[in-house]
């Protein structure tokens, strides 16, 4: 298991905003990775999924351009010695992207100990899961949402379901000659596919899955699905996400779920608490997003800017220490994050 997952198990169980705080201070002095970086290469997608917030009208990827390579090791050049974890993938699909395996390689040559790939796999087959674990990749984190075919289809339109059964036997050869290369598999799950969790132990059979994390349904935006409740999810609880965790134990499986104060927690109005807006502001100092011509706030200039030089000139020690000492105040900075969720982590 990579030091990252050990790393969120211990995060996941600090209950003080301050210690979190501390944290952040205490590796931002020390000049060590702590940032995850979230790039998306590309802006396009393959698939039109019904929960994605990309999937209604108003939220369209109308910008399909591509990131240079030039402009990545820019970036690298800026942030990389930061970067503990590079997720590549995170909205739009990275397979879509031309020099994929360099990205991964050059992320590997500036010392980031974790590099990932989100993806739906429809576009990947053996070969070009070799060249990527060749190149140094970590971890595949595949996107699934149905264990049948009318379920999985429906949700990922445009995709098929034999294309994902295909690339699980892909992903069983690559991983034979590449052990390290981790599975993860995101599930998110609703009234309609909760159900058909009890499949995963049938489906992934033979195949070691590393980590498991179950994210409920939740409206983040124009999705074509609009059924966010999670009644049903709620009633089969005990026997579904029971069975998940029997499977994780026989596995050595790291299960990523909600508790059910979590779920109820997405459904109920939402208070914006004083732990609520520190962990966002967790949140803000240690996520950064990337995309064509964009990385981490508006006035940072990747190509003439380095994270220290921009965290100097704009207070950013400051920004975190408004956080260990409340009379420290400073003016909140435009980023790109996602929605925070609580999970427990088993």
């Amino acid at each position: 298991m990579n030091t990252f997952y050990p790393l969120l198990k211990v995060f996941s169980r600090m209950r003080s905003p301050w210690v979190k705080h501390m944290g952040v201070l205490a590796f931002y002095l020390a000049r060590k990775r702590y940032l995850g970086l979230f790039l998306d290469p590309t802006q396009a997608c393959n698939l039109k999924c019904r929960m994605c917030y990309f999937s209604g009208e108003s939220h369209k990827l109308a910008d399909r351009s591509q990131l240079s390579l030039d402009d990545y090791k820019c970036m690298a050049d800026a942030m990389f010695h930061r970067v503990l974890r590079l997720q590549i993938g995170c909205g739009a699909e990275p397979t879509l992207y031309r020099s994929l395996p360099e990205l991964v390689r050059l992320g590997k040559e500036r010392g980031i100990p974790n590099i990932s790939l989100t993806t739906n796999g429809n576009l990947l087959d053996e070969e070009k899961l070799e060249e990527l674990a060749c190149a140094g990749l970590d971890e595949l984190i595949l996107s699934v949402h149905g264990l049948t075919q009318p379920t999985y289809e429906y949700f990922m339109q445009h995709g098929r379901f034999s294309r994902f059964i295909s690339l699980l036997d892909a992903i069983k050869a690559v991983k034979k000659r590449h052990p390290g290369l981790q599975l993860r598999i995101n599930y998110t799950v609703n009234e309609d596919n909760v159900e058909e969790l009890e499949l995963f132990p049938k489906i992934f059979e033979g195949l070691r899955v590393n980590v498991l994390q179950v994210r409920p349904v939740q409206n983040l935006g124009d999705s074509d699905y609009k059924n966010f409740r999670l009644d049903k999810v709620k009633q089969c609880y005990d026997k579904v996400f029971g069975l998940l965790k029997e499977y994780a134990g026989q596995h050595d499986t790291l299960l990523i779920i909600p508790s059910k104060a979590n779920i109820d927690a997405l459904t109920a109005p939402r208070e914006v608490s004083r732990r609520l807006k520190s962990n966002e502001h967790i949140q803000d100092l240690t996520h950064v997003y990337g995309r064509p011509g964009f990385l981490w706030r508006p006035d940072f200039d990747f190509h003439t800017d380095t994270f220290e030089k921009y965290c100097r000139r704009n207070g950013y020690f400051r920004e975190i220490m408004s956080g260990v000492l409340p009379f420290v105040k400073c003016t909140p900075k435009d980023t790109y994050v996602t929605e925070p969720l609580n999970y427990t982590v088993k």
